[in-house]
C-alpha cells in the first residue's frame, strides 16, 4: 500500500513510473525521471506513500470496529503500521524521510550542499534505529542502510555533473533565476547566470564554451 500510493502518485503527475521492486525491507517505486524533475513533484510523491499507508490503516480500524477485521490481524497490521511508518520517515537515505529533507534542502541550498548535508545527517541518524526492537532484524537493517549511505557517497561528485548534462542536453529551463560565482553554487530546479571574468554569462551560453 506504501509503495502504491507512490506509483498511483506518479502516474497522475505524469512521470515515468517503471515499476514497483518488493525487497525483504520494504520496496521502492522505481521511476525513469531526470535529476532536474520539479522539487515539489517530488515532495508529494514521496509523502504520498505514508499517507497511503496511514489511509489503508485507517480502512483497517474502520473494518475491525464493524467487526469485519478479527483483532489478531488489526493487530498485526497495526504493528507493522507503525514501525514501517517510524522507520521509514527517519531522515537517512535512501528511506522517505532522507529523500524529503534532501528535496527540503534543494529548495534552500545548492545541489551538491543539500545532497552533502543529507548524506551527513544520515550517517548520524543510523543509530536511532537500534532503539527499535527486533534486534537481529535491526543489525540487517543498519549494514543494508550502511552499504546505500556509501553508494550515496561516492556517486555525488557525479550528480552535479548529470544534473548540468541534462540541461545541457535538452534545454530545460525554469521560471526562477540566481546568479552564481562558482558552478557549485547551482540550484536545483532554477537556471543560473555565472560571473566569469568579470562576465555575466547565462546558463545555455556557459555549456556552450565551458562544457
Amino acid at each position: 500500500m506504501h509503495e502504491l500510493g507512490h506509483f498511483l502518485t506518479g502516474l497522475l503527475l505524469n512521470l515515468n513510473v517503471k515499476e514497483i521492486r518488493i525487497f525483504m525491507f520494504g520496496g521502492v517505486t522505481i521511476l525513469d525521471e531526470s535529476l532536474n524533475l520539479s522539487i515539489k513533484k517530488e515532495i508529494l510523491l514521496i509523502i504520498m506513500g505514508p499517507i497511503f499507508q496511514i489511509l489503508f490503516f485507517a480502512l483497517i480500524t474502520y473494518l475491525h470496529k464493524n467487526g469485519i477485521v478479527n483483532q489478531l490481524t488489526y493487530e498485526n497490521i497495526k504493528l507493522i503500521n507503525n514501525l514501517l511508518l517510524k522507520f521509514n520517515l527517519l531522515p537517512i537515505l535512501p528511506l522517505d524521510g532522507g529523500r524529503l529533507l534532501n528535496n527540503v534542502l534543494d529548495l534552500i541550498l545548492p545541489y551538491c550542499l543539500s545532497h552533502k548535508i543529507t548524506i551527513i545527517i544520515s550517517i548520524i541518524c543510523v543509530p536511532i534505529i537500534l532503539l527499535f526492537d527486533y534486534k537481529l532484524i535491526i543489525i540487517l537493517i543498519i549494514l543494508f542502510l550502511i552499504t546505500k549511505i556509501i553508494e550515496e557517497t561516492l556517486i555525488h561528485k557525479y550528480r552535479l555533473p548529470k544534473l548540468l548534462l541534462e540541461r545541457k542536453l535538452k534545454k530545460i529551463t525554469f521560471k526562477k533565476k540566481n546568479t552564481i560565482k562558482n558552478i557549485k553554487q547551482t540550484k536545483r530546479n532554477k537556471n543560473f547566470y555565472i560571473i566569469k571574468n568579470g562576465l555575466k554569462i547565462y546558463e545555455q551560453d556557459y555549456f556552450k564554451f565551458y562544457m
